[in-house]
């Protein structure tokens, strides 16, 4: 009998009772016919949700399996219990210390599902500690054992990893998440035994999730860059403590907007399929977050690719995943320089402006539309919300340019509405958006005593751009929406 279900990506989750789903920086476990997906939950005191399905697609919601009510219990030595509710005024992050990445296995040894997170004290990011939560069953109430620094080190994002003799490891991003440390977990997985290597020291990554496919293990990460999406790299070997690749990227520029978080393995005919999970961190709003199912495949022994589908259908009684997708059309133009998104905003006398924005996938204000124009090689930049076109603002006797001149959207189309698109000839990212009839270029940065969540948007003389002060201000990412 088939079980094929389809989950559509680039949508709000929403589970089976009609609320959001709540599983951040997550995890799933397979169990008795279900699949049971456990993350974050920032709301109400709760700090780890659980919700099963039986096809990856229809989630009903078990409650939260940790919270700050949740029963403690000291393990072992030197473990801090502290739950406590925080005095931050800022209420983003939810009440109490922050608990992010919750991942679990099941130790066969014990009978013990072990619960491995990443805590903060709610206030700053300072602490960078892990904590331990055990339960007797998959998605009762799961007791506390406490946060500290394993063997001294920060510990930030994080993921586990069992491997088939049912040894555990704990990796966790430390030094400020400059490097990858693996530890090996105790036999009952509540305690770390040993630093058995150190990944990439230097290279700060983050968002680790780690699969073993026919003898070669394969872990995927993030750049660091905060709230925002960036391109995602794997890397393989033939042993966890031993050598490893270099980092290789997978995913586009993007990684698809989304932050990997784990990767379900699935039986498909004799042999395993995997299932890329990310989450798709919203910057303007943390609770309008969502996530991201995706198909990999291995191209060879060695290889791990990861494609975009706007849906995709899964066959679970033989684990055949059917990507589907159409392309948007739109795009996203991100300033390298002050990391903000241009969006068209119209006012409410008509008047349109156009200024770099924080990153919202919701905003219709910041999706644009690149068409040909005029001669090859030029184009329009027309704006989805009202159809106007980005186009320079020349003094009114159209002629003489100051030498910064500020952009804006209309409705018709002048000759000052076509651009080029250059390519970075000195290896930096991005291009450059270059005005036909002016020669100018377009610059996004902040203003002196502006306040750093609108960037201004303007034309100034394309300039050599020196790496060494920081970010180039006429470097723009044209980037799909999805």
């Amino acid at each position: 009998m088939e079980n094929r279900a389809t989950i559509r990506n680039a949508e709000a989750w929403i589970d089976n009772g009609g609320e959001p789903i709540r599983a951040h920086g997550g995890w799933m476990l397979q169990q008795d016919g279900y699949y049971y997906w456990f993350g974050e939950d920032r709301t109400d005191g709760r700090k780890v949700s659980c919700y099963r399905s039986s096809d990856l697609c229809h989630w009903e919601s078990r409650g939260a399996v940790l919270t700050l009510a949740s029963k403690v219990g000291s393990v072992y030595y030197r473990t801090s219990l502290e739950l406590f509710p925080s005095d931050k005024e800022d209420n983003s992050f939810g009440q109490g210390s922050v608990i992010e990445r919750p991942k679990v296995l099941h130790n066969e040894r014990t009978g013990k599902y072990v619960m491995w997170m990443h805590w903060e004290n709610g206030r700053n990011y300072n602490d960078a500690r892990c904590a331990v939560a055990t339960c007797d069953t998959i998605d009762g109430e799961y007791v506390y054992h406490g946060s500290f620094n394993p063997i001294g080190h920060m510990s930030r994002d994080c993921t586990v990893f069992q491997d088939t003799d049912g040894s555990a490891y704990f990796i966790s991003a430390a030094r400020d998440n400059a490097d990858l440390l693996v530890y090996r977990l105790s036999d009952d997985y509540l305690s770390i035994e040993e630093h058995v290597k150190t990944l990439w020291p230097g290279q700060y990554r983050e968002a680790p999730a780690v699969i073993k496919r026919n003898g070669i293990y394969f872990l995927v990460t993030s750049a660091c860059t905060g709230w925002l999406p960036n391109q995602g790299a794997y890397a393989y070997s033939d042993s966890l403590t031993g050598r490893w690749s270099q980092l290789m990227p997978f995913g586009d520029a993007t990684t698809y907007d989304t932050q990997p978080a784990f990767i379900v393995p699935l039986q498909s005919r004799g042999e395993m399929t995997y299932l890329y999970v990310g989450d798709r961190w919203d910057p303007s709003n943390y609770h309008h977050s969502t996530y991201v199912f995706l198909p990999l495949s291995f191209p060879s022994d060695n290889e791990l690719k990861l494609e975009w589908a706007d849906r995709i259908t899964i066959d679970l009684s033989n684990g055949i995943i059917e990507p589907q997708s159409e392309p948007s059309g739109l795009h996203r133009i991100k300033s390298c320089g002050a990391e903000r998104y241009l969006a068209l905003v119209i006012e409410k006398d008509g008047a349109a402006e156009v200024t770099g924005n924080v990153l919202s996938y919701a905003s219709e204000e910041q999706k644009w539309i690149v068409e040909p124009a005029g001669e090859k090689g030029y184009v329009r930049i027309r704006g989805k919300a009202g159809g106007r076109c980005l186009t320079v603002n020349l003094c009114s006797d159209g002629e003489q340019l100051r030498d910064e001149q500020a952009v804006l959207a209309r409705s018709d189309v002048p000759c000052c509405s076509e651009w080029s698109l250059e390519d970075a000839s000195d290896g930096e990212s991005g291009v450059l958006i270059r005005n036909r009839t002016t020669g100018k270029v377009l610059s996004a940065g902040f203003g002196e005593g502006q306040d750093r969540k609108h960037a201004q948007v303007h034309v100034t003389e394309a300039s050599k751009h020196d790496p060494r002060k920081g970010r180039d201000p006429q470097r723009f990412e044209i980037l799909n929406v999805y």
